[in-house]
């Protein structure tokens, strides 16, 4: 594994983790795509019966729970992983 690959993945991870974390400060144009990366893994998962969401104030919508969160970095990491695996042998054969 070279390390350019391992600051791509920790750049995209850390970005992507910053958006999250930002959540409500971001523009109202970006918040709903950054929600989206959350909640549309965990949709699925909660079909499942498994434990994502947290109980939800009255009237809002539930946070993911400790295992709901597990799931989104895990899923997200994958995928991050995978995207840039894709564009490194691209760039290799290309190379």
């Amino acid at each position: 594994m070279s390390s350019q690959r391992w600051f791509a993945f920790l750049g995209v991870i850390g970005v992507h983790a910053a958006l999250v974390w930002l959540g409500d400060r971001l523009p109202e144009s970006l918040a709903p795509a950054v929600a989206g990366t959350v909640y549309l893994p965990l949709w699925p998962m909660q079909a499942l019966g498994l434990p994502v969401f947290e109980r939800a104030a009255s009237g809002g919508w539930p946070g993911p729970s400790l295992l709901g969160w597990m799931l989104v970095a895990t899923i997200w990491g994958v995928l991050w992983w995978l995207a840039i695996a894709i564009v490194s042998r691209l760039r290799a054969r290309a190379a």
